[in-house]
């Protein structure tokens, strides 16, 4: 559920040097048939062949812009997503302080333990992605199940009791913010993420680009390598850019989770004054 493309199987070196090696190839391919067409009984033009290349590779590079902009603007939604979670956490934290013992400390050690576990998220590695966020995620549904039957007095620990209604209510909201922030991150993350079909086009695009430029290299029977691998290099790397934004977990970019690490710092800090009781053993 969590892999929506077979890129984010692949590790992030493996996937630029691929794909300079595709680019480098198709500009073979294109040099070694404009040398062929040279023996022909009509040759190409060398200047309706320049127009073509600097057309494709105009429409390369606008489909570039689109998709390292459709990409950016998903980034940019994870990151205020995150946000909003640390507010939504420290605010149902805050109001937990409203209720009566032993149902405050229970509350807040749930919600400590929330943020504890889902703040190394950046942290996963791509061997191990599908697995650690299928981890996280059930943890994380666990605790907001247990906090829901908790304040909305049909746990075990509540004993069947209604607290405070006004706290209460808060309280519930606050629950309800939390889990649906946990949604709109999975949706984020997991969903809201580039069609297979323009990734599909963007190579195609690419492919026909290498083509057509190393055709015009083989008419003229001339080329640079230098310059084919920094060509090949520099589309590579705009598309591995992209490839890395549009993932859900990075290895290029990182999110800033320091927002995070304060807030589980702070709900340390206050769980360990002497005014909460010691939390059992399990």
């Amino acid at each position: 559920m969590l892999i929506a493309h077979f890129f984010d199987l692949v590790p992030i070196w493996l996937l630029l040097i691929g794909t300079i090696l595709i680019m480098i190839l198709f500009i073979e391919f294109g040099f070694r048939l404009g040398q062929r067409s040279q023996s022909g009984p009509k040759k190409a033009q060398t200047s309706q062949v320049r127009a073509i290349m600097g057309a494709g590779l105009g429409l390369l590079a606008f489909m570039l812009a689109f998709t390292f902009s459709t990409a950016q603007s998903h980034f940019e939604v994870r990151v205020q997503s995150l946000a909003e979670e640390t507010r939504i956490a420290r605010n149902a934290y805050m109001q937990a302080d409203l209720l009566a013992e032993p149902a405050r400390s229970q509350v807040k050690r749930l919600l400590r333990d929330y943020i504890k576990f889902r703040n190394p998220l950046n942290k996963i590695k791509n061997p191990e992605i599908s697995q650690k966020l299928d981890e996280i995620l059930e943890y994380s549904e666990k605790i907001q199940h247990e906090l829901w039957l908790l304040v909305s007095g049909r746990s075990a620990e509540s004993g069947g009791k209604q607290f405070d209604s006004g706290a209460n209510e808060a309280l519930m909201a606050g629950v309800l913010a939390l889990t649906d922030i946990h949604y709109t991150r999975l949706h984020s993350a997991t969903m809201n993420r580039i069609p297979l079909t323009i990734w599909m086009t963007l190579y195609l695009m690419a492919a026909l680009s290498m083509i057509i430029m190393g055709y015009q290299a083989g008419l003229t029977d001339r080329r640079s390598p230098v310059a084919t691998l920094t060509l090949a290099l520099a589309f590579s790397a705009v598309i591995i850019l992209i490839a890395d934004l549009d993932r859900p977990v990075m290895s290029l970019f990182d999110i800033n989770s320091q927002l995070l690490v304060d807030l589980d710092e702070y709900m340390e800090r206050d769980l360990s004054l002497e005014y909460y009781p010691a939390e059992p053993e399990r």
